[in-house]
């Protein structure tokens, strides 16, 4: 039998006493080509962290550069030190753990990232690579460069472009945001049961309160202390899921059933404070007994401005005064601001403007919780007919200028 010389054995990929070495040239290669798609994947979210951030943004493109060029160097140049250089994985792969968990380092982005199903990907493609040179490097050996080598770059670039194909925001992926962020899904595109089932009330000046509720990122502390007080104000669907036990509860009906809003109940006693346990209104999809609870309201008797209510800034309350205010009959609505007082009162009401009182929708009960915002005025999902229930045909006519007081 034929000994190969040292020369002969490299060129053939051969060692006497070892395995053929072809197996780790294709290791090589397989590592290089998750090095290139975590890289590609870190360059696609680059230009939206960069809104973000101008560090975060810019450690993104570092990062995405140095893999997609470790995988060509490794590719071209299979020496021990190159190798090596994957060991860089280990820091990243802790930065994203700390992002998750703790916050973004040197960023100006509030709270811990979410989970994505990207980042998760390049971190699990990051942790193959520290671990595959690790083991490259334990039993190292020359690895010769195979006459493919400049093929295999070319396979890595492809699949770095792939990658970014597959990921990039720009073609469809879901988009990145914070744990802490607050996100609006849905616009006021009129294709809403809210928008369908007629005009918005206004105040006779133009003025509305349809749409979604404008929301700003918060610090975690701030956002701990909204969710105990949500806690307080959803122990509260449980207390009044129907109509009837909000009668037994002390609440009385204050509007008929009005898309958007739903159908009003008021408990005048709790008017004088604010208590997230204790909503001076409740929400139904109708007026009769077994209608069902669909939100809170909190109207709150507050002089000099609005109460300080839940924590953050995306509470916005609202008033119902302009124009002389709403339109009332017996402590119920029956129409708007935008009626003048002439129709009002050939209606059998009167005007009455709500001076120091202040309004806040809160849609929180499962099931109803509406994409315009937590405490959006109006809710997109809820339609139906005035005087009738959610889920009756609209009439869009009817809406909004007259609430006529509904028999059942």
């Amino acid at each position: 039998m034929a000994v190969l010389t040292n020369e002969e054995a490299v060129a053939n990929e051969v060692v006497e006493g070892q395995p053929p070495v072809g197996g780790r040239g294709t290791a090589v290669l397989c590592l290089a080509l998750l090095s290139a798609a975590a890289g590609a994947i870190h360059v696609a979210f680059a230009p939206t962290h960069m809104e973000e951030s101008w560090t975060h943004g810019t450690a993104f493109v570092t990062v995405g550069l140095f893999q997609i060029g470790w995988a060509l160097a490794v590719v071209l140049r299979r020496s021990r030190a190159t190798v090596s250089i994957a060991a860089l994985n280990i820091g990243i792969v802790a930065v994203w753990v700390v992002s998750r968990t703790l916050g973004v380092p040197f960023s100006d982005a509030q709270g811990a990232e979410a989970v994505g199903f990207a980042d998760v990907t390049a971190t699990v493609f990051e942790v193959v690579i520290a671990a595959g040179a690790l083991a490259l490097l334990v039993r190292w050996r020359p690895v010769p460069v195979p006459r493919l080598g400049v093929l295999s770059a070319a396979v890595a670039l492809v699949a770095a472009g792939m990658t970014v194909a597959a990921v990039s925001p720009a073609t469809g992926a879901t988009e990145h945001v914070h744990v802490g962020d607050d996100a609006v899904a849905v616009s006021d595109t009129g294709a809403t049961p809210c928008e369908q089932s007629g005009r918005p009330e206004g105040d006779g000046e133009g003025h509305t309160h349809r749409g979604p509720n404008p929301q700003e990122p918060i610090e975690e502390a701030t956002r701990v202390l909204l969710a105990q007080q949500q806690a307080l104000a959803r122990s509260v669907v449980d207390k009044y899921p129907t109509v009837a036990a909000a009668l037994t509860g002390g609440y009385h009906k204050s509007t008929p059933y009005i898309p958007c809003i739903g159908a009003h109940y008021t408990n005048p006693s709790l008017v004088g404070r604010y208590d997230p346990s204790a909503p001076s209104e409740l929400l139904f999809d109708g007026t009769d007994l077994h209608s069902k609870l669909v939100g809170l309201s909190y109207l709150v008797y507050h002089p000099g401005g609005a109460p300080e209510g839940f924590a953050g800034p995306n509470d916005i309350w609202h008033q119902h005064n302009s124009n002389g205010g709403l339109c009332l009959q017996d402590g119920v609505v029956i129409a708007g601001e935008s009626v003048s007082a002439e129709r009002c009162a050939a209606l059998g009401g009167a005007k009455r403007p709500l001076i120091d009182i202040w309004m806040l929708h809160d849609w929180i009960v499962p099931g109803w919780e509406c994409s315009w915002g937590v405490f959006a005025a109006e809710c997109p999902e809820l339609g139906g007919r005035v005087g009738g229930t959610a889920w009756d045909a609209p009439e869009p006519d009817a809406y909004p200028e007259e609430f006529l007081p509904s028999d059942t």
